[in-house]
């Protein structure tokens, strides 16, 4: 070990001697205005790295205007090498006056520019450089580099663009792909990612690139494997709960359940979720798990007037009509016109075999249709038919009649001429009781009933 430290140690002091031996002999060379001499030796000390020495000399020859055009560029080495970048940067420039086309000098201008943060005068001397020869890959890695740092992503996609065209590399197509990520161009971030992982192999943050895009361009299996494929650790409750909606919106309520599983699992404050899983559980006849969520969100939100209406239906389903009432009774209280919810708590009346109550609610949704019969055919009809019935059991046939007519007006049969003859009989009202039983036998000339009641009139 000792051997080793003695032969650094003589290296290093064979070096400085070196060394101190061309500063003598550059400055006798100096003393006797061999200016040549100082240069090149000025140089060889700015090579082994005494920047310090070579800038001494470099700037004595510049104050006795020694003429070489290298002097500037030198001199800027030197400062470079020094780190005074201000005054390395002017002398670039000096240099550049007389030699526009010298590309490494644009590379050390543009290296100098960016170590102080003026990136726009960096990425524009990249820019020269390009223009001078198209094909220099550094210089459109180099500006890209730039552009993705100050988070100017289009524009630093573009830069990379032109470099891949030239030459390839990891880094650059993983940049591309984030670059045109935030800036939200799908088509680019999908065509990139896919190119990264089939030179380069998969990454979990690359396959979240893949995946968000094709979920953007609607390429909704590409999204799914893509996906699949990211840790849940690596997307926010945000991004989980985009990805469960766009699913959803594509009628893939099983994918989409599981994301929203997983945004409950993080966030349980997040009960529109709740609702939107019971919806799917209800479109999938899982009515039990229906009923869960929907129970979920009228505890997070007891105003929210729909979870309560939906679970009524869940519960009407499973023929569990008790507690289809209790929720739909609820539903009507904070929105008495909803027909659907009317509906359905008449149907359950008549599952709880409680037909005086039904009949109370067929009258509610006769009055919430009004004049809207035409769009509401089929219940109205069920609903007057249904009224009608109920009176007749009743023996309350005028109140009846009335409801007989409507159904009569907006669908005739012999069933409804058959009722109405036999209410109007009962009312006293014998032309209409006779009309209608001469209906009825004028297709059915068989019908003993009605062959009766005119039989009992003399109309026969």
């Amino acid at each position: 070990m000792k051997r080793i430290a003695l032969i650094l140690f003589l290296g290093f002091l064979t070096i400085n001697l070196f060394a101190q031996d061309k500063i003598a002999v550059a400055q006798k060379a100096m003393d006797k205005k061999d200016y040549k001499t100082v240069f090149t030796i000025a140089k060889d000390l700015l090579e082994s790295g005494d920047a310090n020495n070579a800038s001494r000399f470099l700037i004595q020859l510049r104050a006795v205007n020694f003429s070489d055009p290298k002097l500037p560029e030198l001199l800027g080495d030197a400062y470079a090498k020094m780190g005074v970048n201000e005054l390395a940067l002017l002398n670039y420039e000096e240099a550049e006056a007389t030699d526009s086309l010298n590309i490494s000098l644009k590379f050390k201008s543009a290296d100098i520019l960016e170590k102080q943060k003026r990136y726009t005068d960096a990425v524009n001397k990249y820019l020269k450089i390009q223009s001078i020869d198209p094909k220099n890959a550094k210089a459109y890695h180099e500006a890209a580099d730039i552009l993705f740092r100050a988070k100017l992503y289009a524009d630093a996609g573009k830069m990379y663009e032109k470099y891949l065209e030239l030459d390839k590399s990891k880094e650059a197509y993983e940049n591309i792909t984030k670059a045109f990520y935030e800036a939200h161009n799908w088509e680019k971030t999908y065509q990139y990612g896919n190119k990264t992982i089939e030179l380069y192999g998969s990454n979990d943050q690359i396959n979240k690139y893949i995946a968000t895009a094709a979920l953007q361009l609607k390429k909704y299996e590409e999204a799914a494997k893509f996906y699949s494929q990211v840790p849940d650790s690596m997307l926010t409750v945000n991004e989980l709960e985009r990805v469960g909606r766009a699913f959803q919106a594509i009628n893939d309520n099983s994918t989409a359940m599981k994301y929203f599983e997983k945004v409950i699992k993080l966030d349980s404050t997040r009960s529109s979720i709740y609702f939107d899983l019971g919806n799917n559980f209800f479109r999938e006849k899982k009515f039990e798990d229906a009923v869960k969520y929907y129970s979920a969100k009228a505890k997070a939100d007891s105003t929210f007037e729909p979870a309560y209406r939906f679970m009524g239906f869940a519960y009407f389903q499973m023929g569990k009509y008790e507690d289809a009432r209790v929720n739909l009774l609820k539903s009507i209280e904070m929105n008495p016109n909803e027909l659907n919810t009317n509906y359905f708590l008449a149907q359950t009346y008549k599952g709880l075999d409680s037909l005086d109550r039904a009949a109370e609610v067929y009258k509610d949704i006769l009055t919430i249709v009004g004049n809207n019969e035409s769009e509401q055919k089929d219940k109205v009809l069920e609903a007057n038919a249904f009224l009608a019935s109920r009176m007749m059991s009743k023996k309350n046939y005028a109140g009846a009649i009335q409801y007989l007519q409507k159904v009569e007006r907006l669908k005739p049969s012999l069933d409804v001429y058959r009722m109405l003859a036999s209410c109007h009989l009962s009312t006293g009202n014998n032309d209409a009781a006779i009309a209608y039983a001469k209906k009825v036998l004028k297709s059915n000339p068989n019908d003993a009933d009605m062959k009766k009641i005119l039989r009992v009139l003399s109309a026969d």
